[in-house]
């Protein structure tokens, strides 16, 4: 049996790790040991060298080292100060167990993902047409075909043809008609014909070739599902959504990009999170397939419907948080959740927003983008590598950035380009953000809590990218053509025949393209607003939570009492307000934001547990598993208190916990709770501690989670397969960089 607890219990380290030695495991701090470390060699060079950036001279500038703990970003750097309420608020660690922190997405009907069902549908019987059957007993069906016709396409096969192709004029024909001609000729030829749908001069055309090694050839399978996107519920641990998506995508083998897996939000990294995500015309039998030796990922739930899932569709998300080692009374936290209840939060966005290095947080990279500080920028980008993980997943898109500048150095923003747009847009995100926390909390100190003259508030409901402003260019659109067959392979070498269910018909496609492109020219509509004056004070219609505060860009109203802090802060960065550049990529039409929201749903209760690392709450996986056994006991040595709590779309719950527990929720002040366990259990960790890490791991896996290892042992080899297969790609990586640098 596997012992290594996979899925229930590898995330035990949590922010720290309460052992001081081991084999990369991590020390008493927050950041992971490793004697290999140092002079790292990645695909992009020495990890302490910088990048070695050929001509452009990028990356020059030497690396932080990673050896020892690296200061993170607190909350004040990015403008969280101000809090809603004033209750006492209670101690309670956040995540110390990524599984301490559970999402689920609530789509626009109201229902919440849940994964209960990993197994792909079975596929719908075809239905047998009557009319088929007359093809069955004829070669030629006259009813399809004029004879003449079918002789000369039967002349392809059995005489050297004198015309390379049979053409039939199918012009005003509806598209079942031209379908019926298809499936007739493929009965009567079978394979050794292809046909395919044209237009040439205003003329629909059916053309027939004798099949030879090269010309197209239909080996498509039909589209017999009951929609056109196949919809599934992701389950996914300790991985963000984007990464997700990269490595389904990946594993399908299609040739689509990763956008084309329409998801609606994007869901925290070190959680665990179900979402739904969906494609177009993808069999669930392939989905499960390609995906079932994915560590970390688990896919099932398959529904079919006819429209993709695109950011914003979504009501809401369901947390499930466990705070540990509270050490409040019942009172305290039944007050302090009552006030979160009433009050709410100020609907900062939170640190995930801005990464986790100080040295060079995301917000910096997005100020040299907007600033059109393209070298400062990529140089920073080259350098940002945080870690193994996130590294392995940016390297696709950092490596194309590397191998651009150093194609042609002076061409930065085309080597920008060739970043995925999310990642472009992720930095200037950031920036906006930035500005954003700043002036609501500017707001909130001298303004105070109420509604004032100059506040403005929104005339309808905010729709998502109202609030965000993430506007899709046409990369990320989903450019598959429209078929009745499903997306094949590209490894199957093959071409597929076009017939009429994807017809090249150039004219449609033409108008599409100028479509499109006058969409995406057209000036984005405002979103209209209310600017609050006296009497809209004394009415009492509208309360803190009406109130909205822009986003910066050139497509917003900005309320006078906070205009001219707006354009101090960026017009100290040598920016402009309006957010405009004179590349179009880089200008930010800006979007709203309320400056605070309430829970839609907030429950809570406390338990006691003994074992400082066991599982507080089942995950769907767990629960799909049937695992039922948990680390609660009735009188434990610790004590935790267990959140359910549902936000709005793009609220940040760890910013409705800082204002539950008034505290700082960094990286850094979280990490410094995570030995609490050492006060009353000393001598026993003491004991274990001059054990190495795996052996005494290993031994309270196999105390605490024997029934779950039984359900989930095949998962655990998966996920260990992959880790060695990963670790074996890096030392290839490595000693190939290493006979670099000795040619060097």
């Amino acid at each position: 049996m596997n012992n290594n607890w996979n899925v229930n219990n590898r995330d035990r380290k949590g922010w720290g790790g309460y052992r001081g030695r081991g084999r990369g495991r991590g020390g008493r701090g927050s950041w992971p040991r490793n004697e290999n470390f140092r002079d790292q060699q990645t695909p992009y060079g020495n990890q302490n060298r910088g990048f070695r950036g050929g001509r452009g001279n990028f990356g020059t500038h030497k690396k932080p080292s990673r050896e020892t703990p690296g200061k993170r970003l607190s909350e004040e750097e990015i403008g969280v100060t101000e809090y809603m309420s004033d209750h006492k608020g209670f101690n309670g660690i956040i995540k110390c167990r990524y599984s301490d922190f559970q999402v689920s997405e609530i789509n626009e009907s109201g229902e919440i993902a849940k994964l209960t069902d990993m197994s792909p549908p079975e596929p719908p019987t075809e239905e047998i047409i009557d009319e088929d059957e007359d093809l069955l007993l004829s070669k030629y069906n006259l009813e399809i075909l004029p004879l003449e016709t079918w002789d000369r396409i039967n002349s392809l096969i059995v005489n050297p043809p004198t015309d390379k192709n049979v053409e039939v004029d199918v012009t005003g024909m509806s598209k079942e008609e031209r379908t019926k001609i298809h499936d007739s000729v493929k009965k009567a030829f079978g394979p050794s014909l292809v046909s395919s749908t044209v237009t040439i001069d205003d003329k629909k055309i059916v053309r027939f070739e004798k099949f030879k090694k090269g010309v197209r050839r239909d080996n498509r399978v039909k589209w017999v599902w009951p929609g056109e996107y196949v919809h599934f519920v992701l389950h996914k641990e300790n991985c963000d959504t984007m990464e997700a998506a990269i490595r389904i995508a990946e594993r399908l083998k299609l040739n689509i990009k990763p956008s084309m897996l329409g998801y609606a939000g994007t869901k925290d990294r070190r959680a665990k999170t179900t979402q739904w995500f969906s494609l177009r015309k993808v069999d669930p039998r392939k989905i499960v397939a390609a995906t079932k030796d994915l560590r970390d990922l688990y896919v099932g739930n398959f529904t079919f419907k006819n429209y993709n899932l695109r950011l914003g569709m979504l009501k809401g998300n369901r947390f499930r948080i466990a705070l540990r080692n509270v050490t409040a009374s019942d009172e305290v936290i039944d007050e302090a959740c009552e006030r979160l209840r009433k009050h709410g939060f100020i609907n900062y966005f939170g640190l995930q927003r801005f990464g986790t290095r100080v040295d060079m947080p995301t917000y910096e990279i997005g100020r040299k983008l907007l600033q059109s500080n393209f070298r400062e920028a990529v140089n920073s980008i080259l350098q940002d590598r945080a870690s193994s993980r996130s590294m392995a997943r940016a390297a696709a898109g950092e490596a194309r950035l590397e191998r651009a500048i150093n194609n042609n150095p002076r061409d930065l923003i085309g080597a920008l380009d060739q970043l995925p747009r999310n990642q472009r847009m992720m930095y200037l995100h950031s920036y906006q953000s930035l500005v954003w926390n700043r002036c609501v909390s500017r707001r909130l100190h001298l303004l105070g809590h109420q509604p004032v003259v100059g506040d403005i508030v929104p005339l309808h409901n905010l729709q998502h990218n109202e609030v965000e402003d993430d506007d899709e260019s046409d990369d990320e659109k989903d450019t598959t053509d429209e078929s009745d067959y499903s997306v094949q392979d590209t490894e199957n070498n093959s071409v597929q025949d076009t017939g009429d269910n994807s017809v090249q018909d150039t004219e449609n496609k033409e108008c599409k393209d100028k479509s499109k492109e006058q969409e995406k020219n057209a000036p984005k509509p405002k979103v209209p607003v209310k600017i609050l004056n006296e009497e809209d004070i004394a009415s009492g219609r509208y309360s803190i939570f009406d109130i909205v505060m822009p986003i910066p860009g050139h497509n917003v109203e900005y309320p006078p009492n906070m205009k001219e802090y707006y354009k101090e802060l960026v017009e100290k960065d040598n920016l402009k307000l309006e957010m405009t550049h004179k590349n179009k990529a880089y200008s930010l039409s800006g979007a709203y934001r309320h400056i605070a929201v309430r829970p839609e749903e907030l429950e809570w209760c406390t338990v006691r547990y003994n074992e400082p690392f066991c599982d507080l709450q089942l995950s769907d996986l767990q629960e799909l598993h049937q695992y039922t056994d948990t680390g609660i006991v009735q009188d434990g040595k610790f004590k935790a208190c267990l959140l359910t709590i549902t936000l709005p779309v793009s609220s940040y719950a760890t910013m409705a916990l800082r204002e539950l527990l008034k505290v700082d929720t960094s990286n850094d002040n979280q990490a410094q709770q995570n030995n609490y366990f050492k006060s009353k259990t000393e001598d026993n960790y003491d004991t274990e501690e001059k054990k190495e890490d795996g052996e005494s791991d290993d031994k309270q896996d196999k105390n605490n989670s024997s029934q779950y290892n039984e359900n989930i042992e095949s998962n655990d080899n998966r996920g260990e397969k992959r880790k060695n297969e990963d670790e074996s790609e890096v030392d290839v990586k490595k000693n190939k960089e290493d006979n670099l640098d000795n040619v060097i």
